[in-house]
C-alpha cells in the first residue's frame, strides 16, 4: 500500500513537472522579471497575441511566425508574456500596409518597429518608446551619395513607414520617392540600380544591409526626436500597463540586456557611429 501511494506520488510530481518544463512557450527567450506582476486582457485564454510584419531578423528570429524563437522585439513579447502569467505569445503576421492602417482587430499588441507620430496616435494606442529611432541612407559601396546632393538623386522608401513621410515632407526630393512594399523589395531595387539610396530607420537600413557583403553601406542619418512603440488597438484596456511595463524594462536594464543580446550582433556597427546629416 506504502509502495502504491510512493508510486502514484511519483507519477503526481512527474507530470507537473512535465507540466511546468513544457507550459511557457517562448521559444529561447528567458523572461527575468516576477511572473504574474502585472495583468492584461487578451482575446485568447493564455495567450498573447502580437502582430508584426515579418521578415525582420534580429527583432524576430526564425524563417515563419509559427518557428520565431527569439530576438529583441519577439523576447520582449514574451517578456510582457510572462510577467502577465501568460503561458504563450502567437504571432499574427501582416503585410505592413495593413498592420500601420489600423484596421486589425485580431490581436494584443503590436511590435513591429513602429516609430511613433502624431498621426498614427489618431489610429492607434501606444507605449512610451522602446527604442529610440532615426532615419539611416544606404547607398551601394561607391555611390557619389552626400548630405548635399541627397536631394537629386533617386531614393527609395518604404510606403506606409514614417521614412517615407519625412522624406516626401520634409526632405523634399527633386524625383518622387520609389515606394517599395517591404524592406527586402526596398534593398533589391537598390542592388539592380533601381534607386541611388534608400531610406529607412537607421536600425532596418543595418540589420538589411549588413549581409550583404559591403555591396551596400550605411553612409549617414538623419536624426528626429523619434521612438518605436508598442502598438494596441485604439482604446484598448492594455495601454496603462502596456505603457507601465515598457518603463520597467528600462529601469530593471531587460531593454539594454535585450539590445546586447540581439541587436548590436544584427548591425555590425554601433548606430550611434554613422555619421548625422544636418538638413538646411
Amino acid at each position: 500500500m506504502k509502495s502504491f501511494a510512493l508510486l502514484a506520488a511519483a507519477g503526481a510530481f512527474a507530470v507537473f513537472a512535465g507540466a511546468a518544463a513544457q507550459a511557457a512557450e517562448y521559444g529561447k527567450c528567458e523572461p527575468q522579471g516576477e511572473r504574474g506582476s502585472i495583468k492584461l486582457e487578451t482575446i485568447a485564454a493564455d495567450t498573447l497575441t502580437v502582430a508584426t510584419v515579418l521578415p525582420n531578423p534580429g527583432w524576430y528570429n526564425g524563417v515563419s511566425p509559427e518557428k520565431i524563437e527569439d530576438g529583441f522585439e519577439y523576447c520582449m513579447g514574451a517578456e510582457i508574456a510572462h510577467r502577465a502569467g501568460l503561458d504563450k505569445v502567437r504571432l499574427v503576421n501582416m503585410a505592413w500596409d495593413q498592420y500601420i492602417s489600423g484596421t486589425a482587430s485580431n490581436y494584443d499588441i503590436g511590435i513591429a518597429g513602429t516609430t511613433i507620430t502624431e498621426a498614427r496616435k489618431q489610429v492607434f494606442d501606444f507605449s512610451q518608446p522602446y527604442f529610440s529611432s532615426n532615419l539611416g541612407v544606404a547607398v551601394k559601396k561607391g555611390a557619389d551619395v552626400t548630405a548635399e546632393n541627397i536631394r537629386t538623386k533617386r531614393i527609395g522608401v518604404l510606403q506606409g513607414n514614417m521614412g517615407s513621410d519625412w522624406v516626401i515632407g520634409t526632405l523634399k526630393p527633386e524625383q518622387q520617392p520609389g515606394l517599395y512594399q517591404s524592406q527586402p523589395d526596398m534593398v533589391t531595387a537598390l542592388i539592380a540600380g533601381q534607386v541611388d539610396a534608400i531610406i529607412s530607420d537607421t536600425t532596418l537600413v543595418l540589420s538589411a544591409t549588413n549581409g550583404t557583403n559591403g555591396m551596400i553601406e550605411v553612409i549617414g542619418q538623419f536624426e528626429l526626436d523619434q521612438g518605436y512603440g508598442i502598438v494596441l488597438p485604439k482604446g484598448s484596456a492594455n495601454a496603462a500597463t502596456i505603457d507601465q511595463a515598457v518603463a520597467t524594462f528600462r529601469e530593471d536594464g531587460t531593454l539594454a540586456g535585450l539590445s546586447a543580446k540581439y541587436l548590436t550582433p544584427l548591425f555590425g556597427v554601433d548606430p550611434a557611429t554613422i555619421p548625422v546629416w544636418k538638413q538646411d
